[in-house]
């Protein structure tokens, strides 16, 4: 048994964390080992058995703590975020990491990100066992204080508990000043900085957002002892029968798998044509809702700016489908810098003009930054 538990014992240990780049910066991994760490970016070494997690980035997901209505199902978190989001239920993947009573701690991500991050993992032959907030690898902090990890010289993320013992998680461009917004002054803040946490929280009971792992195959064995051979030749025909009614039904589930492609797509000459047709729509679906995704975390970088900045205003705006235009009013303009740090904070270009106690900002969601 003694040998047993130090054969199993290096495996609660052994982790290989990933959390994609934004933008065009590169991947950061991080691997523990029997108490080691190694570190790096881009292509991530090879697992050796490790456990791998997918990280999400603090800028690229929300968090939320709301009361759920007796008997929600866990696909129907979306709902009770859509409006806050302001994206569409099917567009959210929701994780939970904690409960308590009817209250639900929730974090969204986009679906379209992160299907894209896992394709690029099994690229890379790597299967994703857990997936954790950037936030989760914070351990948790007594009431009235908070962490304060400065992950690059533009951006950091705070994890804290206010006095009434709720949970919060900001992640601030530090580019938009030091004036924090409620409750952050209030919490006592211990600051560290580095591409990852020199203390990271207890990997193993950590939740894991969503469920990745691959259906198991269950294999059952049989032994059939002698019987009667009536017997055996009712359940032969039982199976028959069986059989018999499942192609039926594959059939009439054919015909109508036929109708509703034709009803999405029109009509088609091949299976070829409608595969193509719809993987255009898909594409297309995937790219609107990146883009309202995108226009999101804009709205609430420019949001924190105007906290910050009390003598502006806004004072139009307008989006065509690509482009975010938005018109600003104040006293003296901000270099044009920063604006460029937050559009490339989020995937984005930007194209600036100041005039006379004005500024035009014009985001171009097809440009990459």
């Amino acid at each position: 048994m003694k040998w047993l538990e130090r054969w199993q014992a290096p495996g609660e240990s052994n982790w290989l964390l990933l959390r994609p780049g934004v933008g065009q910066a590169p991947w950061s991994w991080l691997r523990l080992a029997d108490g080691r760490r190694e570190a790096g970016e881009g292509e991530p070494p090879s697992p050796v058995g490790a456990r791998v997690a997918l990280i999400l980035p603090g800028n690229h997901c929300s968090h939320s703590q709301l009361a759920a209505p007796p008997g929600l199902k866990r696909d129907e978190w979306p709902l009770l975020l859509e409006e806050r989001l302001l994206q569409p239920a099917e567009s959210i993947r929701c994780g939970c990491v904690s409960r308590q009573g009817n209250q639900l701690e929730l974090v969204s991500v986009d679906q379209a990100l992160l299907e894209q991050w896992l394709s690029q993992c099994a690229d890379w032959g790597l299967s994703v066992e857990r997936c954790w907030a950037e936030f989760q690898l914070l351990a948790d902090t007594p009431a009235g204080t908070a962490l304060c990890w400065q992950r690059s010289p533009d951006l950091l993320l705070l994890k804290g508990v206010s006095e009434l013992s709720r949970q919060h998680w900001l992640a601030w461009p530090t580019l938009l000043g030091s004036n924090l917004p409620a409750p952050w002054p209030s919490l006592q803040p211990e600051m560290f900085e580095g591409a990852w946490p020199a203390r990271l929280a207890t990997l193993e009971p950590l939740p894991s957002l969503f469920d990745l792992r691959p259906a198991r195959q269950l294999r059952l064995r049989v032994a059939m002892a002698p019987g009667p051979w009536r017997l055996i030749a009712a359940c032969a025909l039982l199976g028959l029968l069986c059989s018999g009614l499942w192609l039926a039904q594959q059939w009439r589930q054919n015909e109508v798998y036929k109708a509703q492609v034709v009803a999405v797509t029109g009509p088609v000459s091949s299976p070829r044509q409608a595969a193509q047709l719809l993987k255009r729509q898909r594409q297309a679906e995937a790219d609107r809702h990146l883009r309202l995704r995108q226009i999101e975390q804009l709205q609430m970088a420019v949001q924190q700016w105007l906290q910050a900045q009390p003598g502006w205003h806004v004072s139009a705006s307008g989006f065509d489908g690509q482009h975010w235009t938005l018109r600003l009013r104040g006293d003296q303009a901000p270099e044009a810098a920063t604006w460029q740090a937050i559009a490339r904070q989020v995937g984005v270009a930007v194209a600036t003009s100041a005039g006379e106690g004005q500024l035009q900002l014009v985001f171009d969601l097809g440009a990459v930054s």
